[in-house]
């Protein structure tokens, strides 16, 4: 099971291990990286830098060899295309959906949330 975002029309499978995962809450400074994004409920938007880290640890598994440097130009190329900061988020919260973080996606409200912080 995996998350997909396609970026510059190339599909991006995503998923998080439990040595990606450890290794992303040592970026964060040991801070639960759900709890980062589930923080857009309480109306704030996460730093960029962490989720580009999410992204980043997210491509792992199934994009091997992806650099910190890759994954920002990623997150360039969504931009470009169309993509915004606030509609990235949902899609990280499937990856750890995927992850086994939780069973359910959670409500729309993140999303939801993230769009009023972002007024």
């Amino acid at each position: 099971m995996y998350a997909t975002l396609t970026i510059g029309g190339t599909d991006y499978k995503m998923r998080l291990g439990a040595a990606h995962i450890m290794e992303l809450e040592k970026h964060l400074g040991g801070r639960n990286p759900l709890d980062i994004l589930m923080n857009v409920e309480k109306g704030a938007l996460p730093p960029l830098t962490d989720t580009l880290r999410i992204l980043h640890a997210s491509m792992q598994q199934f994009q091997h060899g992806v650099s910190f440097a890759d994954a920002m130009r990623l997150y360039d190329q969504y931009v470009a295309d169309g993509g915004s900061y606030i509609e990235l988020i949902p899609s990280l919260i499937e990856v750890f959906r995927v992850s086994g973080f939780f069973r359910e996606a959670p409500a729309a409200a993140p999303a939801e949330k993230a769009k009023k912080a972002n007024k």
